[in-house]
């Protein structure tokens, strides 16, 4: 009898440590945002083919991004404007079409705005296409965060430069928010881009989410048909909508921290 009892002990508790282990499955979620995308319908169909639905981020006036929209939503993908934006001066960064700067009046701001998003339908929301010197205005990230909560849409802040006022002014503004925590492809090395792969992975793991954009070069989309057809078991690729209730304020204070996950590129 004792025997017995011992064994469905035993038993008991091999179905709660199996049922405890499949509540840790998935914990750490991880979102995938290929940006820069609809000037190649080849580029885009590499991002469509990838092992996971992934979240594609749509330039507003590029030749490819109506046909990209259209094979995204048939595929069952995540959309969001990448919406261009007024960079800090560099040489080597030319104006992109429909780009929001600084300068322009609130009636020229808000039809650019309108115009952007009508060009790209099915959006879940949006990110910035460089924007060093738009995302630390503060009144123009109010007016651009008015536009969007008018349309229930998110906010992505692709965090090119630590000033950025953006995430700040979303909550503010009751818009959904996300920040970017890794660039996957600053430096387009395969070494480069698994390193940072992994620290997203770590972030993931330690804060339960992380937000991970790369973009549609040959070599990050050959890491990633890879690696996201081999994520460890306790990581789970999700859309960017899975986790705007995970944001959380406190990591405002973490943009002071030198050891803050969040880099920017100074675009």
């Amino acid at each position: 009898m004792l025997r017995g009892l011992r064994g469905r002990l035993t038993a008991l508790t091999g179905v709660l440590t199996s049922s405890l282990l499949a509540g840790a499955v998935s914990a750490a979620e991880l979102a995938v945002v290929i940006d820069d995308l609809g000037y190649s319908s080849r580029q885009a169909e590499r991002v469509l083919a990838l092992p996971v639905p992934v979240t594609l981020a749509l330039l507003p006036f590029a030749p490819a991004t109506a046909d990209v929209a259209r094979r995204a939503h048939e595929t069952g993908h995540e959309l969001i404007l990448h919406q261009p934006m007024e960079p800090l001066p560099r040489e080597h960064l030319p104006a992109s079409i429909g780009m929001l700067t600084v300068g322009m009046t609130p009636e020229r701001f808000d039809a650019q705005i309108r115009a952007a998003l009508a060009a790209v339908p099915g959006i879940v929301g949006v990110n910035n296409h460089t924007g060093s010197r738009l995302t630390q205005d503060a009144a123009a990230m109010r007016r651009l965060m008015q536009r969007l909560a008018e349309r229930g849409l998110l906010f992505l802040d692709s965090r090119t430069t630590p000033a950025t006022v953006a995430y700040r002014i979303a909550r503010e503004a009751e818009v959904p928010a996300l920040e970017r925590d890794v660039f996957l492809d600053h430096r387009p090395e395969p070494e480069a881009i698994a390193a940072e792969f992994e620290r997203a992975i770590a972030i993931a793991r330690r804060r339960g989410h992380a937000v991970l954009i790369g973009h549609p070069y040959d070599v990050t989309l050959t890491f990633l048909h890879d690696a996201l057809a081999h994520l460890p078991d306790d990581v789970a690729v999700v859309p960017l909508t899975a986790l705007v209730s995970r944001a959380d304020p406190a990591t405002l204070a973490l943009h002071a921290d030198p050891a803050s996950p969040h880099r920017s590129l100074g675009q």
